[in-house]
């Protein structure tokens, strides 16, 4: 392993959600419960590669859920696959920790419990009607986020819409240890990890 990199302090942990924390993509998962699996898969691996704008795709995926219950939506949320290693070190490092994802505060509020990081993310924001979803509020811009985040910061993503926070960061790592990075991805990042163990191996150094 390389020698760490020299920071004026000791920097941020700043981590995507989807297929980087967790084991899979939440999305799809939903979308089984919907009965709406088979295209939200080929539209979330489109945009994850790069083929689809997020921004101009994720209202409509959003939109494609809007029948299934806020209630049922969170119950498969908390069930959603951990990478256990990098849980591990979030749950140890809450406040030296942070996660920027796309996805919805309302959805991912069980996972973030989970983790140990309620209050330590940033995500796009829901507009909700009693127990549905009927549309996304105000949506994450993670290029426009990283710029608001203290440095120095470490970040780790694998799709598309993490290139400007990996850009942004004093080191970016592309994660492929659920799903190979958008391509991307691996050329804006310093480092491509593949092995969470030796991810989270590398970031305890900068602890």
């Amino acid at each position: 392993m390389q020698s760490p990199q020299e920071f004026s302090a000791p920097p941020l942990f700043v981590f995507d959600l989807d297929s980087t924390v967790t084991g899979c993509e939440l999305l799809p998962r939903l979308a089984r419960a919907a009965g709406v699996e088979a295209e939200m898969r080929l539209r979330t691996e489109r945009c994850m590669a790069g083929e689809s704008s997020f921004a101009q795709d994720f209202p409509s995926r959003v939109e494609m859920l809007s029948a299934l219950p806020l209630s049922r939506a969170r119950e498969i949320a908390a069930g959603i696959p951990l990478n256990p290693r990098i849980t591990e070190f979030l749950r140890a490092h809450p406040q030296r920790s942070m996660i920027l994802t796309g996805n919805l505060d309302v959805w991912i509020a069980p996972i973030l419990a989970r983790l140990n990081m309620t209050g330590r993310c940033l995500s796009s924001r829901a507009r909700v009607e009693g127990d549905r979803v009927c549309g996304v509020a105000c949506l994450l811009d993670k290029d426009i986020a990283a710029q608001t985040l203290p440095r120095p910061f470490i970040a780790i993503g694998d799709g598309d819409n993490d290139v400007g926070m990996l850009r942004a960061a004093n080191l970016s790592i592309a994660f492929g240890g659920v799903r190979r990075p958008a391509s991307r991805v691996i050329d804006a990042a310093q480092l491509y990890i593949q092995d969470e163990a030796a991810l989270c191996a590398l970031l305890a150094r900068y602890l």
